[in-house]
């Protein structure tokens, strides 16, 4: 008896706990969403400084900001999934006085991303005045990602997006403005501008929002261990998603800008377009994650608190696998409208955007991309939810693999194939995440009590 009351007690601190990351793991999705800020930005300065930059200094500063997006982004990839756990651990725990401290201790892990960066600061070349603000935007970028993670905590949404908002018309219109009167170091100032007015802006509504008298927590630093393959699974998963972009920098279809940066202007604009497409989905998967599978999954872990029959695990389960299956039709029918609209105005887009119309099949390759990266993205997150980090680990390394390998093998097929590779990963690795899934949730009782100490 001594051993079931025991169980009984972990479930229910598992129950807990589930219910405790419910802000976080939703807010993954809310992680995107600077991203797709800054892609934005990225545009418009790609239209706006058309008209006070030489062709080659435009190339250069575009190649900059692309370029440090994808660094930055690959750096803390794994290191916010972590993050990510640890925050989860100490809502539980209901000690909101280390959240504030902890903001602070990370911010120290502009550190290593400095020593990171010191090779370019000392042997790129460059000026001096443009390396320093490389330099800096890369590791402004680095602890916006991260810090972002603590305002989720509050479920301050809408205050988060509209810092992004602000922040990101505030670098844009410095970018123009400087950029008119010192050129690519007075554009990459402004847009530097607005980056370290977001960063600002968020670590003060984090301090506000979590005060406390202590001043710094290293505390997180001692989840890498215990958890290396949440820190493994966001470094996959960033990698994933841009290996493709970095074999066609590294290709013989790349472009050298300036001697150092390797772009592929045509696959990086077809995508980045495309991405900007999932904000519809990504609101109506935030909404249905905290409506409806939230519901059910709730219900189940109480009923295991509470005591609670077979019967009522059973309807709470079966309740999950539904709310599971309509979020994803819904997915697939709103994103995949989007994903037609795209491939129907493809060739009037490919002018907007200035491509030559042999790109026309691209921009489709990478509308029904991302229409699958998506789905990809949602069924980890359910199976995160559920709390299957090999499950998801498994998934992430065969999607970056077969990205890696498609889009090796699209270089001797020709451009007709371009794509292809992000295209084949996004579906593959959704597919399987969709049968692991279903197939945790089929014996989710079985998996529930089988996995809790006998004693």
């Amino acid at each position: 008896m001594a051993g079931i009351g025991f169980r009984l007690r972990a479930l229910a601190s598992k129950g807990s706990y589930l219910e405790a990351t419910t802000a976080y793991l939703s807010s993954a999705v809310l992680s995107t969403g600077p991203w797709l800020a800054g892609v934005l930005a990225l545009l418009i300065l790609s239209s706006t400084t058309a008209t006070y930059l030489t062709p080659g200094d435009r190339s250069l500063l575009l190649a900059t900001i692309i370029s440090l997006f994808a660094a930055s982004l690959l750096v803390v990839g794994g290191p916010q999934m972590l993050l990510t756990r640890y925050l989860a651990d100490r809502l539980y725990s209901q000690d909101m006085a280390s959240l504030a401290p902890t903001c602070t201790g990370v911010l120290f892990l502009n550190i290593p991303c400095a020593l990171l960066a010191a090779p370019f600061l000392f042997f790129a070349p460059f000026t001096l005045l443009y390396r320093v603000l490389v330099v800096t935007l890369f590791l402004t970028l680095t602890m916006t990602w991260l810090e972002t993670t603590f305002l989720s905590a509050a479920r301050g949404y809408l205050r988060i997006v509209l810092i992004y908002l602000l922040s990101y018309a505030c670098g844009t219109v410095a970018a123009f403005l400087l950029g008119h009167a010192y050129g690519v170091p007075g554009s990459l100032a402004g847009f530097s501008l607005g980056e370290l007015l977001c960063l600002s802006l968020l670590l003060g509504s984090i301090y506000r929002e979590f005060p406390t008298a202590r001043a710094v927590s290293w505390s997180y630093l001692s989840y890498f261990r215990p958890y290396w393959n949440l820190l493994a699974i966001g470094l996959l998963y960033t990698l994933g998603t841009w290996i493709d972009n970095l074999l066609f920098w590294v290709s013989s279809q790349g472009e050298i800008i300036h001697g150092f940066y390797h772009l592929f202007p045509p696959y990086d604009t077809a995508k980045f377009i495309v991405s900007l497409s999932t904000i519809p989905a990504a609101a109506v998967f935030m909404i249905r994650l905290e409506t409806n599978f939230y519901r059910h999954y709730h219900d189940f872990f109480r009923s295991i608190r509470e005591k609670g029959t077979l019967v009522d695990l059973e309807r709470a389960r079966k309740g999950m696998i539904a709310a599971v299956r309509a979020g994803a039709w819904t997915i697939l029918k709103i994103q995949g409208i989007i994903a037609l609209f795209f491939c129907i105005i493809a060739r009037d887009l490919a002018l907007f955007l200035g491509l030559a119309p042999r790109w026309v099949p691209l921009l489709r390759v990478q509308a029904l991309a991302g229409l699958g990266q998506f789905m990809l993205f949602i069924m980890i997150l359910f199976l995160l939810y559920l709390d299957q980090r090999r499950a998801v680990l498994l998934v992430v390394a065969l999607s970056t693999l077969s990205n890696a390998g498609l889009t090796l093998a699209s270089f001797s097929l020709g451009e007709p194939f371009y794509g292809v590779g992000y295209l084949s990963s996004g579906w593959v690795g959704a597919i399987l995440c969709w049968f692991l899934l279903n197939a945790h949730l089929k014996h989710l009782e079985y998996q529930t009590f089988m996995s809790q100490p006998l004693s």
